[in-house]
């Protein structure tokens, strides 16, 4: 059954406001009535001539969440939480849930997933290890409830915009969306690359602006399978390096890190805790826990045409 009645938790954040972002995109078109669940009371997010109301929850009190759930009789929720403290990520996600079941009106859930399956690097990306238990907890419900409920987990790899990173074109900034701004392997404005590995394994790239229009669609599908794996484009690091060579019209300072070599760096680092994710995350895809595992379905489901790596160079770069 489509979603009507969607709740976005965490959706004032970074990604979170994408995807509200997307769903007010297609509000009219589709009659839906979309609310943002935030810690704290903020106003009304606004975006293609549509609202969403944001609204305060205490995330550690079901009831909060429950009470707020039911003035809008909510039938989806989608997370897009995020935290550095397990404890409170862990209760935030379930407390969510908790509260959506207690609802006649919910069936659907979308835990807060995105980038790379949580599963597939948690043994080595310890902010990952917190996205498990909801997981778990969600294939127990499932099979509690297999007639009337489904969740989903949204996969959409490395977001495109890191690459626009210190682009100089007159309105740059926009380039980032609203995600932090940070160079992410690449760093065009230096001509460099820092590649775990030798560069050849196939990557998804997907502009944030798109993963809101690609989760906004997938509220509209019937049906949503255990996995939606969304992807603007899937391309080797060594390719996304030659299309910025060749768009820039410099060559660029390629380090590429071994698997040692990615080991003697973390042996050496502070005690960051995003310095630390990043070469974890180097970790993990040197030994594959990064691959593409499964076939990028929700490109297919929808009607949805992503910008892919070259036109997104070429607009900040070109």
């Amino acid at each position: 059954m489509k979603s009507q009645r969607i709740a976005v938790a965490g959706g004032t954040g970074k990604l979170g406001r994408h995807i509200v972002e997307g769903l007010l995109e297609i509000k009219q078109q589709h009659g839906l009535t979309v609310i943002v669940l935030s810690r704290s009371p903020g106003p009304d997010i606004s975006f293609a001539g549509c609202n969403a109301p944001v609204i305060a929850v205490n995330y550690e009190n079901v009831d909060s969440i429950r009470n707020v759930l039911n003035d809008y009789q909510i039938d989806t929720i989608i997370s897009t939480l995020v935290s550095l403290t397990p404890e409170t990520f862990i209760t935030s996600q379930e407390n969510l849930l908790q509260a959506g079941l207690a609802l006649p009106s919910f069936h659907r859930f979308a835990p807060s997933e995105f980038a790379v399956d949580s599963e597939q690097v948690s043994a080595r990306v310890n902010l990952y290890r917190m996205k498990i238990p909801i997981l778990r907890t969600l294939e127990r419900v499932k099979r509690e409830r297999p007639d009337s409920f489904e969740y989903t987990r949204f996969n959409c790899g490395i977001f495109a915009n890191y690459l626009a990173f210190g682009n100089t074109k007159p309105e740059g900034h926009k380039a980032h969306g609203h995600l932090a701004r940070f160079p992410f392997v690449f760093d065009l404005s230096k001509r460099t690359a820092e590649i775990p590995g030798d560069g050849e394994k196939q990557t998804v790239y997907t502009r944030v602006e798109d993963v809101g229009k690609f989760v906004a669609a997938a509220t509209q599908l019937e049906t949503w399978e255990e996995y939606n794996e969304m992807a603007g484009d899937v391309l080797t690091m060594n390719e996304v390096i030659r299309i910025s060579e060749d768009v820039c019209g410099a060559k660029f300072n390629v380090k590429y890190y071994s698997r040692e070599d990615i080991l003697a760096k973390m042996s050496q680092l502070s005690e960051n805790v995003m310095e630390h994710f990043y070469w974890e995350f180097y970790l993990a895809y040197v030994n594959g826990d990064c691959d593409i595992k499964r076939p990028i379905n929700l490109n297919k489901m929808v009607d949805i045409k992503p910008v892919g790596v070259r036109q997104f160079i070429e607009q900040w770069w070109g």
